[in-house]
């Protein structure tokens, strides 16, 4: 569920300025562009090819970690003229998952900026004293790493990869770590094991795990 105030949140309808990679079509053409903005009730796409209006897409949204898989209509459509066409997507359906993905980034970008920020110098600070053989320079005191929240419970997720593969993920607090298991849907019939699964002792690795396994396939 959206946080109160949230972009994406049913009560809230603003188009927020995003730029994400999208695939979007039929199973017989497949074309490629950007997301330039976000609602809860659809997208607008830039791109130098387009579908007619009212034609019923698939889009896939790239977020860093995984792809949302969206059913839209397309809305309205111009041709790029001297620049990028563009289409406005409707979604023709709910779709949580684009609001869970789209939280879990905003969360990650906000997390990577914090930890990028440049420390300020204390105000009305002395001047540093230059080393001298009495007074050599002190040694740098050792900055501590901050370490990223972890989930508190088991996280499930669906995604998609670059190739087009739908895996079901299913990430475990364990005593040893966290515990990764990726599924490949539909399951053919016959395959019980899991397509990957691993112990990891910190649930960054284990995303990471993730991320190369996507990658790779």
């Amino acid at each position: 569920m959206a946080a109160q105030g949230d972009p994406l949140d049913r009560r809230f309808k603003p188009r927020i300025p995003r730029r994400l990679p999208v695939r979007f079509g039929t199973d017989a053409r497949m074309c490629g562009g950007t997301v330039v903005d976000i609602s809860e009730g659809g997208l607008r796409v830039e791109s130098p090819e387009a579908f007619p209006v009212n034609s019923v897409i698939l889009v896939f949204v790239q977020f860093p970690r995984h792809a949302v898989r969206l059913k839209a209509r397309v809305a309205w459509a111009k041709s790029g003229e001297g620049s990028a066409g563009a289409m406005g997507l409707s979604f023709t359906q709910p779709e949580p998952t684009l609001a869970r993905a789209y939280n879990e980034w905003r969360e990650e970008v906000k997390l990577a900026a914090a930890h990028q920020a440049p420390e300020e110098p204390a105000a009305g600070a002395a001047a540093a004293t230059p080393p001298s053989a009495d007074h050599p320079p002190a040694p740098a005191p050792e900055k501590a790493q901050p370490r990223a929240a972890e989930p508190r419970g088991p996280v499930r997720r669906r995604l998609e990869s670059r190739r087009g593969q739908t895996y079901d993920v299913l990430l475990e607090r364990q005593a040893g770590g966290w515990r990764l298991t990726v599924v490949q849907l539909p399951r053919q019939i016959g395959v019980g094991a899991p397509d990957f699964e691993g112990t990891f002792p910190a649930y960054a690795a284990a995303e990471k795990a993730l991320r190369e396994f996507v990658k790779a396939h």
